[in-house]
């Protein structure tokens, strides 16, 4: 009878998981495909005062609800809380620096897009990739099982940050309770809105950064070495992911040595172990740069700019270009060689210069402004100010949180917190905060800011309420899930673009001309990856109107205001990879113009005649024909 009971009991552990994340996930669905007013999910990615007012109350009474309806009300209100501002982008077609009418990626993201592409069609990610190839490897394998549907991909995304954030707040609920749970969900939120939408590397770094913290904050708790390990190979894999506080392993190197170390000072057996699982995340990357990537090309290439823009007393990475522009005419590889050997001729000039820069890039990190530690947090309130107090809020949290951290510094997990956070502050020199719009840089180890903040919060909260009601118990810790989840997600990121580049071979192009002057571009126009502004709708594609897409933009005014007049009563926007040149033009097609049909499509073009759309790559379609 008992052993019925147990594999009752073992059945209903394995399936009441998954028939949650199921129904969330079918929540989440309906959140992207149904017609959801453009102004909600636009109020969720930019509102600041009232969207805390509304979301903390809502997370918290779904967080102290037990039992299967509890679990699966907040994994589905989290879900529906991350995927509200790509609602809001694809319902409206709003620009941003990184994002053209909602969809179509621009500058950086458009590399990223584009390589992926590469793969997925046979061939290898561009020099640009190679730099940083996991986050692309990860867009490849979405792309390729997607049918290079962009939309679908980047709501799987949105998705796989949502459950890593949600995740990470349960155990944070498990050590401290609910409020300082969901306080800690939302301010991750605040980091991951604005990049929501985009193929920008954090995308990856993020929720492999908090799967890590996740499990190094249990593993410490535990004084599990092997989940450490773990936990110390997917903070490697989120840095390579997105360069960032690169000192933090280091650190928790050291720190497992300590923190292992039995009756002796130190264990180097446990240090040692820590640094496999470190090196094993750099040669993870090396392989997928190795057989995926251009063999011209160069990791952490644009590392050289950083470096020298803090030699030369903190001035920014754009600083070798003003100094040698004659720099910009060589490939990255050649640039980034030529700068280290610069760098090391502007010390020798001005030693002192490194210090100035380092000391500067400290002052902005520890600055309750848009450059600093949560310069991420911002809103489009007409009063400034709110931005500002929410940051000094979190910072008086996160200082009050250090302080304990530091008065507990014996127990666990604040000694491994304590670590974390000397190798962030030794990066800070060579992660300039005014180099980092908004904090992006920091996406893979912003956790650990962020538990301070609710190491402080938790404190704080000890002193105004004496009897708190606490409900840590009644959650129990499920390191298993996060390690599963995280462990999954590297697999699914390296052994998806492998399995792609294996199968994936370039296919013969079809034969066809256009007249003389117009250049040919041969491409795919799949569902997901077009912007309809003002047409009738087709169907799979983002529809905007041309209102909001006129209206709504953010970085680029000038490239703006000349598209807006390209565009004219409507069109489509795409950017698609052409097969010929391998380049990734963005594309105007005139109404009647779009081959509604999967497979090649040729398409003949002009450059628009404007210089700032000519400067931007923006070409105007001609005429088009679809071959199968």
């Amino acid at each position: 009878m008992s052993s019925n009971i147990q594999k009752f009991q073992l059945t209903t552990n394995l399936w009441r998981p998954f028939l949650i994340f199921v129904l969330a996930m079918f929540v989440y669905t309906l959140l992207v495909l149904l017609p959801i007013p453009a102004a909600v999910g636009l109020f969720v990615r930019y509102n600041l005062v009232l969207l805390i007012i509304i979301t903390l109350p809502l997370l918290f009474i779904t967080f102290r609800i037990k039992g299967f309806l509890g679990t699966l009300a907040a994994l589905s209100l989290t879900l529906i809380l991350f995927g509200l501002p790509l609602s809001g982008l694809w319902r409206s077609g709003a620009s941003e620096p990184f994002i053209i009418g909602g969809l179509l990626p621009f500058s950086d993201a458009a590399s990223y897009y584009s390589d992926a592409l590469r793969v997925v069609e046979g061939f290898r990610f561009s020099a640009f990739s190679a730099r940083r190839p996991l986050f692309p490897a990860l867009l490849t394998g979405l792309l390729a099982i997607t049918g290079q549907n962009l939309v679908v991909s980047i709501a799987i995304l949105g998705a796989i940050i949502a459950i890593s954030c949600y995740l990470a707040a349960r155990e944070i609920q498990h050590s401290f309770g609910a409020l300082p749970a969901v306080v800690f969900l939302f301010i991750l939120f605040l980091f991951y809105r604005r990049i929501a939408g985009t193929t920008m590397t954090e995308n990856l770094g993020l929720p492999l950064g908090v799967a890590s913290f996740t499990i190094l904050w249990n593993a410490a708790r535990q004084k599990k070495i092997w989940h450490t390990a773990i936990g110390l190979l997917l903070l490697t894999l989120a840095l390579n992911a997105r360069a960032g506080t690169f000192f933090i392993l280091p650190a928790l190197i050291l720190w497992c040595g300590f923190a292992f170390k039995g009756n002796h000072k130190f264990s180097f057996i446990a240090a040692g172990i820590g640094t496999l699982a470190v090196a094993l995340g750099f040669g993870l990357n090396m392989l997928v740069f190795k057989l995926v990537a251009d063999p011209g090309g160069m990791v952490f290439s644009n590392f050289s700019y950083t470096l020298y823009g803090v030699v030369a007393g903190g001035k920014g990475w754009m600083q070798i270009l003003i100094d040698h522009p004659e720099l910009a005419q060589f490939d990255d590889v050649s640039r980034s060689a030529r700068t280290y050997a610069l760098v090391f001729d502007a010390w020798k000039s001005q030693p002192f210069n490194i210090v100035v820069g380092a000391a500067k890039n400290w002052f902005d990190y520890l600055m309750p402004r848009g450059a600093g530690a949560f310069g991420f947090i911002r809103g489009n309130e007409a009063i400034n100010w709110a931005n500002y107090a929410v940051r000094i809020v979190l910072s008086i949290f996160a200082g009050w949180g250090f302080f304990r951290t530091w008065k507990q510094r014996r127990q666990e997990p604040y000694s491994m917190l304590l670590w974390a956070a000397a190798g962030i502050i030794l990066s800070v020199p060579f992660v300039p905060p005014n180099d980092s719009n908004q904090m992006r840089v920091y996406a893979a180890t912003v956790t650990f800011l962020m538990a301070f903040s609710t190491i402080g919060l938790k404190s704080i909260l000890g002193f105004i309420i004496t009897n708190q009601i606490t409900d840590s118990k009644a959650e129990a810790s499920r390191p298993s899930i996060i390690m599963s989840f995280g462990i999954l997600l590297a697999i699914v990121t390296i052994g998806g673009v492998l399995v792609v580049k294996a199968v994936a071979k370039p296919q013969p192009l079809p034969l066809a001309e256009c007249p003389v002057g117009e250049t040919q571009i041969i491409t795919r126009l799949t569902p997901g990856s077009l912007v309809n502004i003002n047409g009738l709708p087709i169907s799979k594609q983002v529809n905007v109107p041309l209102e909001s897409f006129s209206e709504l933009n953010e970085g680029y005014p000038e490239m703006h205001e000349v598209l807006i007049q390209a565009v004219g009563g409507g069109a489509i926007l795409a950017r698609p990879l052409d097969l010929i040149s391998m380049e990734y033009p963005l594309l105007v097609i005139p109404k009647g113009l779009y081959p509604d049909e999967q497979g090649f499509s040729v398409l003949c073009v002009l450059p628009i005649e404007d210089e700032e759309l000519s400067r931007r790559g923006w070409m105007k379609v001609i005429s088009s024909m679809y071959l199968r």
